[in-house]
């Protein structure tokens, strides 16, 4: 046996597992993936190196030994990621969402103020489009690339028309802010206040997968939601404007959706491991294809710790002026849907001294 595809069901743990030999020009490497079941997989290896067959059999049956000690069992079939949809992971849907321009602290009194925009609620987690067409129900990433989505999302799809939302997963949850098509139609040219009405009828709000973020139109019901999602230490608020269109991509600067986060964020590429450390070095994009160091980061225990090359998302309160070094910065993880570190420009820098605030 060159491959296994493993199960663990118990409570509402429903987690799969997989590995396999195989063969590659130096010898043969063991490689394996896990996740829950519907989700993304995560992937990795046990041999750093290719090995010969008889060493990579001995780590792979160790390998599966040890899960089947710790409850896994055999699958009858194979494991799919990508169940909800056939075909690669990589194959374009067609759909490109709508990006955000980032606002100043400075701005937010003029967004309160002004009746011509909406507040919502900036979800942390991942941007997610989920469609359905007939039976088919699948997710697209930021990249535009098709994804699956987790069964208790697809669940509550499969009870809606054809439609495709626009909005936030966060873990097996959907947060909806916007709709693209409903019942078959093509809405992206309606305003976005009547999108959100759009996606407020077709979500039920005693779904369990996918909830719609809430809106606030007064200048008393931003002000009042902006200070209660910054007292729960929120990531931000977006704010859009109600007779804006649906247009794909991010404008150069400003445009009729805007986003303000409480914490600053950014994609960097892992440069290297420090030593044996659970700490990497990061990169951001300075001059087009060449990456300038950002300082490093310590990554949690509960995070493998990403390889050279691996890009991933930072939280930091702020950048040094010169230098770009990131401070106080906090490892959040992988992030599979971006192809590019972000440009170092973009860093919110401190403003000011270089030195620590005391």
């Amino acid at each position: 046996m060159d491959s296994a595809n493993l199960e663990y069901r118990e409570g509402s743990s429903d987690k799969v597992y997989t590995a396999e030999i195989v063969p590659v020009a130096a010898g043969f490497v063991v490689n394996f993936a896990y996740g829950r079941r519907g989700n993304t997989m995560t992937t990795g290896t046990k041999t750093a190196q290719p090995v010969d067959y008889a060493k990579a059999k001995k780590i792979f049956d160790a390998l599966i030994d040890s899960k089947l000690g710790k409850g896994y069992v055999n699958k009858s079939t194979p494991t799919t990621v990508y169940a909800t949809y056939g075909g690669d992971k990589r194959a374009q849907s067609g759909y490109k969402p709508q990006l955000l321009c980032m606002i100043e602290e400075s701005d937010l009194e003029k967004y309160f103020l002004d009746p011509a925009f909406f507040m919502m609620e900036k979800m942390d987690g991942e941007r997610r489009m989920a469609k359905k067409l007939g039976a088919d129900i699948f997710g697209v990433n930021k990249k535009g690339e098709i994804v699956p989505l987790p069964t208790k999302i697809i669940s509550e799809m499969q009870k809606l028309p054809d439609c495709v939302l626009d909005g936030e997963q966060v873990g097996d949850i959907l947060f909806v802010f916007d709709c693209l098509e409903s019942e078959g139609v093509d809405v992206r040219g309606k305003s976005a206040e009547e999108r959100y009405t759009l996606a407020q009828g077709l979500c039920s709000p005693t779904n369990a997968g996918i909830q719609v973020v809430k809106a606030y139109a007064t200048t008393a019901g931003k002000r009042k939601e902006f200070a209660a999602i910054k007292a729960r230490k929120g990531e931000g608020v977006v704010f859009k404007k109600r007779d804006s269109q649906y247009k794909s991509g991010r404008p150069n600067s400003g445009g009729p959706h805007l986003k303000f986060k409480f914490v600053a964020t950014a994609t960097c590429e892992v440069l290297s491991q420090n030593g044996f450390k659970r700490s990497v070095s990061l990169g951001m994009e300075g001059d087009p294809g060449i990456l300038v160091s950002v300082g490093n980061v310590t990554i949690p225990a509960n995070f493998q710790i990403p390889a050279p090359g691996t890009l991933c998302e930072i939280r930091y309160l702020y950048a040094f002026p010169n230098g770009g070094s990131l401070y106080q910065p906090v490892y959040l993880g992988p992030r599979p849907d971006q192809t590019k570190a972000d440009d170092i420009s973009t860093l919110k820098l401190k403003q000011g001294t270089d030195e620590e605030d005391n």
